[in-house]
């Protein structure tokens, strides 16, 4: 590989119960905070192209979950349990006393575990396009595309995995998806292929231990008191539409917003329209 580029954001390390987590910061310190946390097989980079649109009111945090990008593996596993106390730590440790929170996919079932009891902590939070469960349809393909990059060889060369960014993110320069490349892949000595950086473990998140969290995150849901937009992406299947409405049934403060043209991966497919939704709500 070649010389690491200049990263665009500030890089930050934390130890959260006994693991070290790794987390990015745009913008200002001054600024109101907001979180993000990225799906599973994701990292904070995931974030940027998002994160810029907020920086000029916000100061945005992107932690690396727990097993994910530089936050160490977790031999204690991936239930949505530990992730929420994970977040619980990151905020106390960076003295969050109120902030806004945006997550998506598997963060999101994080994000609703968390606010279960901290929503009073929390000025708005944002699930997009994950609920308390499943799509069956969905499950069946989470599963099966944890499984599969379990087993993938990765890149044989630098230019093969930043072609494969930017698929993901069409019209972005060359150092945009270098830093992609370097937050997300690591150099596997024994292949000498570039591989992806998450813990094999991870399927933990999909397995048995998350069929058991259903009910617990369907309660939690009655419990958030703070305002929440419900974020559904049109050609989904992992968020169906009778579980996104009934989220909002159980949200004491809820509010649904389903956008057009857009597979699981929102953030990715229609930025724009993903971050106009999630600023009018902020700002609401």
């Amino acid at each position: 590989m070649t010389t690491q580029p200049a990263l665009h954001g500030e890089d930050g390390y934390l130890t959260i119960h006994g693991l070290r987590h790794h987390y990015i910061r745009w913008g200002s310190v001054d600024n109101e905070p907001l979180v993000l946390l990225h799906g599973l097989m994701n990292n904070a980079r995931y974030w940027e192209h998002i994160a810029e649109r907020f920086v000029d009111r916000w100061c945005v945090y992107a932690p690396d979950l727990r097993g994910h990008g530089e936050s160490e593996h977790a031999p204690g596993g991936y239930l949505v349990w530990a992730f929420a106390m994970d977040l619980r730590g990151f905020v106390e440790e960076m003295d969050l006393e109120a902030f806004d929170l945006v997550a998506h996919s598997i963060g999101s079932r994080i994000a609703m575990a968390y606010a279960r009891d901290h929503s009073h902590r929390i000025k708005h939070l944002v699930l997009a396009d994950m609920g308390p469960q499943m799509a069956d349809q969905g499950a069946r393909g989470i599963r099966r595309s944890t499984g599969e990059a379990q087993k993938a060889p990765g890149f044989a060369t630098e230019a093969e995995a930043i072609e494969h960014f930017a698929r993901l993110y069409p019209g972005r320069d060359r150092d945009f998806l270098l830093r992609q490349v370097y937050a997300s892949l690591q150099l596997d000595e024994e292949s000498g292929n570039l591989v992806f950086r998450f813990d094999p473990a991870i399927h933990q998140a999909t397995g048995r231990g998350a069929i058991a969290e259903i009910p617990y995150l369907w309660e939690s849901l009655e419990h958030i008191t703070c305002p929440t937009l419900v974020i559904r992406a049109e050609k989904s299947k992992i968020l169906s539409p009778e579980i996104a409405e009934e989220m909002v049934r159980r949200l004491p403060n809820g509010r649904l917003v389903e956008i057009p043209d857009a597979g699981h991966q929102v953030p990715l497919h229609q930025p724009e329209a993903f971050s106009r939704v999630v600023r009018e709500f902020l700002e609401s």
